[in-house]
């Protein structure tokens, strides 16, 4: 059964980290640079919103880190 949001928000908290190639500083800075390259060379305005949605749809993937889910979702949330 696939968790809710809300579900994987709480635990990418509990397990959080926030430093190395798959931790939080590395999320944010990814999801920042996929919206600046979206803009800049396809004039795609893509969102945070659009991006959660995305990584949401994908969460249940063994290949993806979930921590890509709470980075986006701070970022939403100003938590930069």
């Amino acid at each position: 059964m696939k968790k809710t949001l809300e579900e994987i928000i709480i635990t990418e908290k509990r397990r959080r980290q926030e430093d190395g190639e798959f931790g939080i500083k590395a999320c944010k800075e990814s999801i920042k640079n996929r919206l600046e390259t979206a803009k800049k060379y396809y004039g795609n305005e893509e969102t945070l919103f659009t991006l959660l949605e995305y990584y949401y749809k994908r969460s249940d993937d063994p290949f993806f880190n979930n921590a890509m889910v709470l980075a986006c979702w701070e970022l939403i949330n100003g938590q930069e």
